[in-house]
């Protein structure tokens, strides 16, 4: 019989919090740890498995909790094998994406694994050329949600790794960002939690520059996070130098406006001593000309940050279309010898509809 009416889902707890609910089974709370090896260390998907656990503990973890698994509803490769699209199932028959990015360093040869996560289903932000923005806001993903992409990657290849040295912490993943389906800080407690396991010794293990959150500027969410003890990386989807023109490509720019944007990045920089990247997807005629990048200059005057250029994700069901390299080129030229930090990024996986929201668009259409 369980001990509780409705199943605790494991993967939603904090080390702390775990240790709690074995309290609350009667259950020594020294077992958390290993419990969240077996986790986060060996990759475990079930109870079972867990097989030096009391059998006592396993079978009150049976009854009164779950692990969750999301289930594989799509994979795509891209060509070049540098990433991967996945589409899932919840429990709930809702889909969300995730992708996972090779990278490898030009100089040293390493290789930098990074998992793109979703954190709500859907987005209300609106974003006309996104396709996630454009199927509306369904729900928030629950920290497991979030946590089990990550894990899928873990478990698919993480068994595939050498292992580890003596000191050296066996964990596949490298890096995590969010940037896929959805605003992370609409989804603020949640996504909050999910970034504390990520950090913590006990879960992941990972660090201030291994992970990242991009937000489409989220003012009171932004001056909130300033104040939380998290170790991550803040990145801001900018896209335009302007209210008019944000207003029509990111149309939370009505709610908060640039110059409370860029107050609230200046409070953020000043609080954490954290720089923050501003991401600028380029399209074509609309945001990529000389002058658009004077007025990036200028509005961006002051601010301890680096500018991530991309070009746009072509969305079918839009009219942007991405600038050509060699504007793209001359953007950051002009960005560069204005003295700001700027970064061309390869756009990836563009045969595998591996922009945020296409591939469980083209899912939704085809019903």
């Amino acid at each position: 019989m369980s001990l509780v009416n409705t199943p605790v889902r494991i993967l939603d707890l904090t080390p702390v919090q775990l240790k709690e609910f074995l309290k609350f089974l009667g259950e020594p709370v020294t077992a958390a740890d290993r419990i969240l090896k077996y986790i986060y260390r060996e990759y475990v998907a079930g109870f079972d498995d867990m097989t030096d656990l009391s059998p006592t503990l396993r079978e009150k973890l049976a009854q009164s909790a779950i692990m969750g698994v999301l289930e594989l509803v799509e994979e795509l490769a891209a060509v070049d094998g540098q990433t991967r699209k996945v589409l899932f199932r919840l429990a709930d028959n809702n889909t969300v994406e995730s992708a996972l990015m090779f990278f490898r360093n030009s100089s040293t040869g390493r290789e930098r694994r990074t998992v793109c996560v979703s954190s709500q289903v859907g987005c209300a932000v609106g974003c006309q050329f996104c396709a996630t923005g454009q199927q509306g806001f369904v729900r928030n993903l629950s920290v497991g949600e979030i946590i089990q992409q990550i894990l899928f990657f873990q478990r698919r290849f993480g068994p595939e790794m050498a292992e580890p040295k003596k000191g050296e912490k066996r964990i596949w993943v490298m890096n995590v960002v969010f940037m896929g389906m959805g605003e992370p800080l609409a989804n603020y407690d949640n996504v909050r939690q999910a970034i504390s396991i990520l950090n913590s010794p006990k879960g992941m293990g990972l660090g201030f520059h291994q992970v990242t959150l991009s937000t489409a500027g989220l003012v009171t969410q932004i001056r909130q996070i300033s104040e939380e003890k998290l170790q991550f990386q803040l990145a801001v989807s900018l896209h335009a130098a302007n209210d008019a023109l944000r207003n029509r490509l990111v149309p939370i720019n009505k709610q908060y406006p640039l110059a409370q944007l860029i107050s609230a990045c200046k409070e953020y920089i000043g609080k954490t001593g954290r720089n923050i990247f501003i991401e600028y997807a380029l399209f074509e005629g609309v945001n990529d000309s000389m002058q658009d990048a004077d007025a990036l200059i200028h509005l961006l005057s002051g601010l301890q940050c680096s500018i991530n250029l991309i070009l746009g994700n072509p969305v079918p069901a839009s009219d942007f279309q991405p600038s050509s390299r060699e504007t793209a080129l001359a953007f950051q030229k002009k960005l560069i010898d204005s003295g700001t930090r700027t970064m061309l990024r390869v756009s990836r996986g563009a045969d595998i509809d591996a922009g945020c929201g296409q591939l469980r668009s083209r899912r939704l259409e085809s019903r």
